[in-house]
């Protein structure tokens, strides 16, 4: 794995070095850059840029913010974020982004961040077939002797609580659903529709209002079916974002 580290302070780039040769002892760093000048410079001249896996990057350089350089550069690959700041979550994801993690970060964290790109690299490699475009289009409710049908497009959140899945639609109606577990409902759901948040919802991209930050490591969301905002887990928040903006 070829990788570019772009990162102004020494010691933090020293750090992240070190936890990239922990956790993937063969993978090569390429080059380190540590302004917004130096970035152009290596994307425009540097034919070694067009062969990167991962790009690791600061967002306040020595000379501007690292979007500067980005917005003008055609990105070969993903970039894991890495800063002191949380102001910026939303916008790095206009640029490959994989993960944020906010300084200072421990190795777990990094590793927790490496496996969403892998798990994103892994994703983006599966062939497209007709099984896999093959989504669930409704479910079928039973409700007493009688059944009844739900469209899968009139659903906004599908939540697992007290040992039941319940299916919220564009009406704000509560429905049981049949099946066995949140799990089994994701992997037959449209991925670009629908997003598992957390260990208990899956929520459609309609039904979002407003991502607020709730701590450092996941958001808030609010929705439209619901009183409260449902949390991010802090291992869903990163591939959350790049959801949001795909």
């Amino acid at each position: 794995m070829k990788v570019l580290i772009i990162e102004d302070e020494v010691l933090a780039a020293e750090k992240l070095a070190a936890y990239l040769k922990r956790y993937q002892p063969d993978a090569e760093l390429v080059a380190q850059l540590s302004s917004v000048a130096q970035v152009i410079e290596f994307f425009s001249a540097d034919p070694k840029a067009q062969q990167l896996d991962l790009i690791f990057s600061d967002v306040e350089l020595t000379d501007g913010q690292v979007f500067t350089a980005l917005e003008q550069l055609e990105l070969p690959c993903p970039v894991l974020f890495t800063t002191a700041y949380d102001q910026y979550w939303m916008q790095v994801f206009q640029y490959q982004a994989v993960d944020y993690l906010l300084k200072p970060f421990s190795y777990p964290r990094f590793a927790e961040a490496m496996l969403n790109f892998a798990q994103l690299k892994h994703k983006l490699q599966q062939p497209v077939t007709a099984a896999t475009l093959a989504y669930k289009k409704r479910f079928l409710l039973r409700k007493g002797q009688s059944l009844s049908i739900l469209p899968v497009a009139d659903i906004l959140l599908i939540r697992a609580a007290n040992g039941v899945l319940l299916a919220t639609d564009k009406h704000n109606s509560v429905h049981i659903l049949t099946e066995a577990n949140l799990g089994d409902i994701e992997n037959q759901l449209d991925p670009s529709e629908f997003f598992r948040l957390n260990r208990s919802d899956i929520i459609h991209i309609s039904s979002i209002l407003q991502v607020e930050p709730y701590n450092k490591e996941s958001v808030a969301v609010v929705l439209s079916c619901d009183k409260e905002p449902a949390i991010s887990s802090k291992t869903r928040t990163a591939l959350f974002r790049k959801w949001l903006n795909q």
